[in-house]
């Protein structure tokens, strides 16, 4: 199927290039089995903490390139300047087409990450989608939605490409002109057939498309898939046909 576009409200939506993949596994040999057997269905695949720790991420990531993937590199940087623009100068190194930080980490930190993304796009990171709204306010100090809001325009003034939040965030901030241009990107995706496992504001992938999300972080119901369900491939393929 190639990239075309789906007819609903969010019609920037492309089926190709707006599913990532989430590889949240220390095992690479998994990963690469894995990006074989969904590519070229889909194009792009996160690299998450577990892998990264592994030292193994860089194989991982030319094997991705070799086969025409993409690669958005999920490492969650949340650090002082200093520590956050060396860091995106070395991971910029590796070519990936996107890297995550925490929003958290404060305007100084994000001016100078994306001072330093060379051909990367910086991504800001806002409430995690497994946070209540009640641990929400006791970390912030605000509900979830009210800090997105908080977030996205600290993200536009430092000049990021993008935000990570769940739905319920990405339909709020579509209502503003001010956002128009800022990537939106939403995890804590589950078709109706999945276990929610640690997420507590999950939706449909429908539902986050008509919600605005530019991209879908999709990671255990396809990678890990009921049995019921049968492959990846097959999870992937039903996830499309719910779309």
């Amino acid at each position: 199927m190639k990239n075309e576009k789906l007819q609903f409200k969010n019609k920037n939506f492309k089926i190709g290039s707006g599913i990532i993949i989430a590889l949240d596994t220390s095992d690479l040999n998994n990963a690469k089995r894995l990006v074989k057997a969904l590519l070229p269905r889909v194009k792009f695949f996160k690299i998450g903490l577990e892998l990264i720790n592994t030292g193994k991420a860089p194989e991982l990531i030319k094997f991705i390139h070799g086969l025409g993937g993409k690669v958005f590199y999920d490492v969650k940087l949340n650090d002082i300047p200093n520590t956050v623009g060396g860091a995106v100068k070395v991971i910029s190194k590796l070519e990936v087409a996107m890297i995550s930080v925490h929003a958290s980490m404060g305007r100084e930190s994000l001016r100078v990450a994306v001072k330093n993304k060379e051909k990367s796009k910086i991504i800001g990171v806002t409430v995690l989608t497994s946070l209540k709204d009640k641990e929400c306010r006791n970390i912030f100090g605000e509900n979830s939605k009210n800090k997105v809001l908080n977030f996205a325009d600290m993200l536009i003034a430092e000049k990021c490409y993008g935000i990570v939040c769940s739905a319920n965030e990405s339909k709020l901030l579509r209502r503003f002109k001010r956002f128009n241009n800022l990537i939106i990107i939403t995890p804590g995706i589950r078709p109706v057939w999945a276990a929610l496992n640690d997420q507590t504001r999950a939706v449909t992938p429908k539902e986050a498309i008509d919600a605005g999300a530019d991209y879908l972080v999709i990671g255990r119901p396809i990678t890990a898939p009921p049995r019921k369900i049968g492959s990846s491939r097959d999870a992937l393929n039903l996830i499309i046909k719910e779309i």
